[in-house]
């Protein structure tokens, strides 16, 4: 299936002519443009050959000012192609757009770091423990193979890597992953455009990256899983909400994983109430919502285990009033 993010690791330095961005977007140009593209100061010397014969043509100003573009080709084949100033405009991918939206996608806190590697940038941090984010944009397997093994030399730990497709990732680039604990991600697979342009998720982040998540104590872990769970349960009781209650912002957000903007959509409401539910969990539990997602599969057993509780209790009432059903 065609997807956006192809077009990162074809389009050399990710810099290009609108006619060769359109080329590779198609329907997405527009999206893709606003949300992530800026256009540079300088204009294109030449542009690509639109019969697609390899070759590019060179820019020519005549003295009218008129600009056109001139076949370079020996065996010439081409008519001179009039231009507007915009068809001369560069379009690059603005790192910093694609970090911020990514992280918002991802729920991820915003780190950045120049990690001195070609088309490679760390733009985000996971969990607790701060799990480097990286994003690397490679048009060769070489290339690709190169900075994976960069990183994990260097790093010497567990760190997430994006990709806009899997393409390069063979064996010899899962053997130095697991190595160090690393992990692949690759957008075309775990990130759409919505309509509006925003970026979305395809599974929720708490459990793309659940086995990112930092590994407490088991005893401490349940603990502190049931005491928030129970303070949160019993403030949503005194605290009922038709829409967002602090338990429904609670389970979205520290059991799942989404971000504000995604547990607003699920709620169908603004999102500064969720603003106001995290922030009132935070003062009411003593620390950030964020931090209690590393306790969701505390979470969810123990949600699992009060609704198993309560069919059984449905179970022995129907059963003492002759309502039970009849087994055949």
């Amino acid at each position: 299936m065609h997807t956006p993010w192809s077009c990162l690791e074809t389009i050399p330095g990710q810099t290009a002519v609108t006619a060769t961005w359109r080329k590779h977007l198609g329907t997405w140009f527009e999206l893709f443009k606003t949300a992530l593209l800026h256009a540079r100061e300088e204009r294109a010397l030449s542009i690509p050959c639109p019969s697609d014969c390899g070759c590019h043509h060179e820019v020519v100003r005549h003295e009218d000012g008129e600009l056109v573009a001139i076949c370079q080709c020996e065996s010439w084949s081409c008519d001179d192609l009039p231009l507007t100033v915009e068809d001369l405009t560069l379009w690059t991918l603005s790192w910093s757009r694609l970090g911020r939206v990514l992280c918002q996608a991802f729920g991820l806190q915003s780190k950045t770091a120049d990690l001195h590697l070609p088309g490679t940038r760390q733009v985000g941090a996971w969990s607790t423990d701060a799990v480097p984010v990286i994003l690397t944009l490679q048009s060769e397997r070489e290339e690709f193979l190169f900075v994976l093994a960069q990183l994990a030399a260097r790093l010497r730990q567990a760190f997430i890597l994006l990709a806009p497709t899997s393409r390069h990732l063979d064996a010899a680039g899962q053997e130095l992953l697991a190595n160090v604990g690393a992990g692949f991600f690759d957008l075309a697979s775990h990130i759409e455009f919505g309509n509006a342009g925003g970026l979305r998720p395809c599974v929720p982040p708490g459990e793309l990256f659940a086995r990112f998540n930092p590994q407490p104590k088991e005893t401490v872990a349940e603990s502190t899983a049931h005491k928030a769970f129970a303070l949160v349960k019993a403030l949503d009781s005194e605290q009922p909400s038709s829409k967002a209650s602090l338990y429904t912002v609670f389970r979205l957000y520290c059991m799942e994983g989404l971000n504000a903007v995604q547990v607003a959509r699920k709620c169908g409401c603004a999102r500064s109430l969720v603003f106001l539910r995290l922030e009132a969990l935070r003062r009411k539990l003593g620390v950030h919502p964020r931090t209690l997602r590393q306790y969701s599969g505390h979470f969810e057993s123990i949600e699992e285990s009060l609704s198993d509780s309560r069919a059984r209790r449905v179970h022995r009432k129907a059963a003492l009033y002759g309502e039970e059903e009849e087994m055949d």
